[in-house]
């Protein structure tokens, strides 16, 4: 006999589902950016000193990543369905069924969400835009070889896979800089920085030994070995960051979707937000921020806020209104929302008979 699974366990199984699909259409951006470049172009202009036309070669723009941004959306509307199809029965007074529905036509609701994913694309666009232009500039004014420059931005070609990898292109301004210590560090052999690629969780372990006999030798890591560890370490790093904000954007999204689907039936009348509470609940998974974990467990009404230990208010986790730090990479569940259905009839009954 098939068991029935709970609305958290599906909204658990599509969590996968689209975090899954959104990794996977944010790298296909980026690599649809480094892809496209004529290398031999890029250096020409880098070696005209022309920054801005090397840029807009690139084509970094919101184009790229409208599969990323309309996943998004789609993962939102698959939250909604899901939620409301998860809704115990319910009969009016008159014994009627009451029929909870997503109304994929709310066009406020989606409004949100699609602004969300816009503002997200265009920050991401803006960062890379910025990142890409300190990169020039840097090489330019150290007189790196143009090729050199273009080459640390989109990476070179896998003769395997045919894409090129282990460029900055993609990677946050943090990790760039990053990656640009463990080049330069292992190339100059300093210990210091031989020591803090090896304490890196995103490093390729396969190479820690050329790193390793450079410490012990006291000289630098070999010039091809380097390359070898710089390009792993992009890959991983983009890796980590495509599953990092696939991560937190399913979350949002699916989130939201529930919030919205509740409130939908509350404003078309099928519920009443008086008997409809929600509970900050315990994920399976590592979270381990404290003034998370300390919220498990505490309910309110479902149309107020939760207010974290730090004073932060929000409807629950995942709120795209709150800061990074209480948003990215957030593991907890969407709040476990619990309706007073006895409650809510008998009102309803004591109204129609007059009671």
């Amino acid at each position: 006999m098939l068991r029935r699974l709970s609305q958290r366990q599906v909204l658990e199984n599509l969590s996968n589902e689209w975090e899954t699909t959104l990794a996977r259409e944010w790298l296909e951006a980026i690599r649809s950016i480094t892809s496209a470049v004529v290398l031999k172009d890029l250096i020409a202009e880098l070696e005209r000193g022309n920054l801005e036309a090397a840029t807009r070669m690139l084509d970094i723009s919101p184009e790229r990543f409208a599969r990323f941004e309309a996943g998004i959306v789609q993962a939102y509307h698959s939250g909604g369905v899901a939620t409301v199809n998860g809704m115990p029965a319910l009969r009016d007074p008159s014994g009627n069924r009451v029929t909870f529905s997503w109304g994929v036509r709310n066009l406020p609701a989606e409004a949100v969400m699609r602004q969300h994913a816009v503002g997200l694309v265009d920050g991401i666009v803006d960062e890379q835009l910025a990142s890409v232009r300190n990169v020039m500039a840097e090489g330019l004014a150290r007189g790196q070889n143009p090729r050199q420059t273009a080459l640390d931005l989109v990476g070179k070609i896998n003769r395997r896979t045919g894409f090129r990898e282990g460029g900055l292109i993609g990677l946050t301004p943090s990790q760039a800089q990053t990656l640009d210590k463990i080049y330069a560090g292992l190339r100059a052999g300093a210990a210091q920085a031989m020591r803090d690629y090896l304490g890196y969780a995103l490093r390729d372990k396969r190479f820690d030994g050329h790193v390793r006999r450079a410490l012990e030798q006291g000289g630098s890591v070999p010039a091809d070995a380097v390359d070898r560890i710089v390009t792993a370490y992009s890959n991983r790093a983009l890796k980590y960051r495509a599953d990092n904000l696939a991560l937190t954007e399913t979350n949002i999204a699916l989130t939201q979707a529930k919030n919205d689907a509740f409130q939908q039936q509350i404003d078309a009348g099928k519920l009443e937000a008086g008997y409809v509470v929600k509970t900050w609940g315990r994920s399976i998974s590592k979270e381990n921020r404290a003034d998370h974990l300390a919220m498990v467990g505490q309910t309110v009404p479902f149309n107020q806020l939760f207010t974290l230990p730090d004073g932060t208010q929000c409807t629950g986790p995942h709120d795209p209104n709150l800061p990074a730090h209480h948003l990215v990479g957030c593991k907890c569940p969407p709040p476990d929302v619990t309706i007073d259905f006895t409650a809510q009839a008998l009102r309803r009954y004591q109204a129609r008979v007059g009671e």
